[in-house]
């Protein structure tokens, strides 16, 4: 990857979550990136590939940074542990993602792998404020 590369990318990348309805994703991201380096090193390093080679590249080409990062954020969950990414409503109601809306989460199937914040909403409902508490847990 080229520095010029992934300048544009964090250009783009700020420019989207700026003027974008969801917070900013990528410190849960990075707090996933240090618990999968101390916990499954392999896992980590095809994370950091994927970064490298796939992300930064099509996010500087232009494509929705969004998008790209929410499908990354996907690859940090399912290398944590297989699951769902499930999309909760305002009401609470979770259904598979279908589009960029609502609290994106990945649920893992094993629930002693950590819960992944795909993409939370500026503002969350108390359906979701309580979806994220009963979920997300800070990684040690």
């Amino acid at each position: 990857m080229n520095d010029t590369a992934k300048r544009r990318a964090e250009e783009l990348t700020e420019k989207a979550v700026a003027a974008g309805a969801f917070e900013d994703f990528r410190a849960p991201y990075r707090a996933r990136l240090r618990w999968l380096k101390d916990s499954q090193p392999q896992a980590f390093t095809r994370a950091l590939a994927h970064f490298n080679d796939v992300l930064v590249p099509n996010i500087a080409a232009g494509n929705d940074a969004i998008a790209e990062w929410v499908e990354y954020g996907k690859l940090l969950g399912e290398l944590s542990g297989r699951g769902k990414v499930l999309s909760i409503d305002a009401s609470g109601k979770a259904a598979p993602l279908s589009e960029l809306r609502g609290l994106i989460l990945h649920v893992p199937d094993d629930i002693s792998v950590p819960a992944l914040a795909l993409a939370i909403p500026r503002e969350l409902s108390d359906a979701q404020r309580a979806t994220m508490q009963l979920l997300i847990k800070p990684l040690a």
